[in-house]
């Protein structure tokens, strides 16, 4: 038969146990795909990246579009934000993480209505861009050639306008 004293020294464990593990399940978790910011950067889902990263600034991935270019596989990735506007990224071989294309301000942080790959010249894309508001312009169509990765060029190709 059990005694008071051992009675207790039971209790005593479990609780010590129970009030050990509370932390554990109190600690919120975060599944889902990881948080990508406007320089393509990826963040695993923690209550402190969401509080350096708002959710206006949190992108989810629209397109991912493989192509190849001097026998080497890149692909080009679109990066959708909840205002609309968007960010060209581009994985190369070899490398872990994607990089945010450079020099393009006439297409980043845009509103990126539409990416085609152009299939008359390899490694090259169509990218729609809707113009601002405030501009009497109300697309351009640019031709965004990364048959040289390391130097994206983008040139425009033509501008509808609004009437």
């Amino acid at each position: 038969m059990l005694n008071f004293s051992k009675v207790l020294a039971l209790a005593l464990t479990s609780l010590s146990f129970y009030t050990a593990s509370i932390p554990t399940f109190l600690k919120p978790a975060l599944a889902g795909e990881p948080i990508i910011d406007r320089n393509c950067h990826r963040h695993e889902r923690t209550q402190a990246v969401f509080q350096k990263i708002p959710p206006q600034n949190q992108a989810r991935i629209l397109l991912t579009s493989p192509f190849k270019v001097n026998n080497q596989k890149y692909a080009l990735q679109l990066l959708k934000f909840p205002n609309s506007t968007g960010v060209l990224c581009l994985w190369k071989p070899n490398d872990r993480l994607p990089q945010r294309l450079k020099s393009l301000s006439m297409i980043q942080d845009k509103v990126i209505e539409k990416v085609e790959r152009d299939a008359s010249h390899p490694g090259t894309y169509i990218v729609t861009v809707r113009g601002e508001k405030a501009e009497d312009i109300l697309t351009r169509a640019y031709r965004l050639n990364l048959t040289n990765p390391n130097q994206p060029k983008a040139t425009l190709l033509v501008r509808v306008y609004k009437k």
